[in-house]
């Protein structure tokens, strides 16, 4: 039982793959890189199955938390992380990597540890389903203003597109609709967490000379991280209480202006640029990582 518990912890798997990817090299991030996007897309579907998109008729109470939701996470995480990045990296493909981790949109986490820190779950659901949508118009318009004609791969996005946001999007609206949900929602933390292995394992190992040897780089990468993470967790939580949002939307905003969907970040850079953009995305998942647990120890601690 032991070992089952710790084979489903999340925690466990994102420290197993960062030591993996770091210990076994890049040979066998070779052999398996091409599993990133399909992990990525299990994810996707694994995510959405929780949310029946049938909470959309009731149009009247959507706006304010889709409006919230999609400010937080690109307006204020995105924006912040951009802003660092322009002011500290310098070399083209980290700076692509933290590009599209600031134009993505927010984690899977965002649901349980809505739960976990007592949140507003119908505002979190919805605003998650619409800064998802609200990539697909955010991250092009991101490429465009920032990259330009330099980007040749309007197709291959399209299709990414498809593969990870909209195809898992239908698929998990099906298994609803046919009551399949329910087989995949007893297993969806190990689903969803050994995706979360292959994608960083994938990175890691195959951007092991960078750890190793541009401890500069790492640690720019890493201030950026803590800032966009726990200065923000910071200053949202002192800013919102000042503005007297209630403490369960205020709990889920700040959740959006913190957790980035750092994987997802990862596998598309690596798809459509290069494994050294990739890198950043995979640096984020182990400050993200120290963050949740902080935050349910907290939560915990406050029970």
């Amino acid at each position: 039982m032991f070992i089952l518990r710790i084979l489903k912890n999340r925690n466990f798997i994102l420290i197993l793959a960062f030591i993996l990817g770091l210990v076994i090299g890049n040979k066998i991030g070779i052999w398996i890189k091409y599993l990133t996007v399909p992990a990525l897309a299990i994810i996707m579907i694994t995510s959405f199955v929780q949310f029946s998109f049938k909470i959309f008729l009731e149009y009247k109470s959507l706006l304010k938390p889709a409006l919230y939701s999609i400010f937080f996470s690109y307006f204020i995480n995105g924006a912040v992380i951009l802003a660092l990045a322009w002011f500290l990296i310098h070399d083209r493909q980290l700076w692509t990597g933290l590009l599209i981790l600031a134009a993505s949109p927010p984690g899977v986490a965002i649901s349980p540890f809505t739960r976990i820190t007592g949140g507003d779950e119908k505002f979190t659901i919805i605003g998650m389903v619409s800064t998802y949508i609200a990539a697909l118009i955010i991250i092009p318009l991101a490429f465009i203003i920032f990259i330009g004609g330099s980007f040749t791969q309007p197709l291959k996005l399209t299709i990414l597109f498809t593969e990870v946001i909209i195809g898992p999007m239908i698929i998990s609206q099906l298994l609803i609709k046919f009551k399949l949900d329910k087989h995949i929602l007893k297993f969806r933390g190990p689903i969803i967490n050994w995706g979360f292995f292959v994608i960083i394992f994938v990175i890691v190992a195959l951007n092991r000379d960078l750890f190793f040897k541009d401890f500069k780089i790492l640690g720019f990468i890493s201030l950026i991280s803590i800032i966009s993470i726990f200065g923000l967790w910071i200053l949202l939580n002192h800013v919102l209480k000042k503005i007297k949002f209630t403490n369960e939307v205020r709990r889920s905003l700040v959740l959006f202006g913190t957790v980035k969907n750092s994987s997802f970040a990862a596998a598309i850079a690596f798809s459509l640029f290069s494994e050294k953009a990739s890198v950043t995305g995979a640096i984020f998942s182990i400050f993200l990582t120290i963050y949740l647990i902080i935050i349910s120890f907290l939560s915990r601690k406050n029970e």
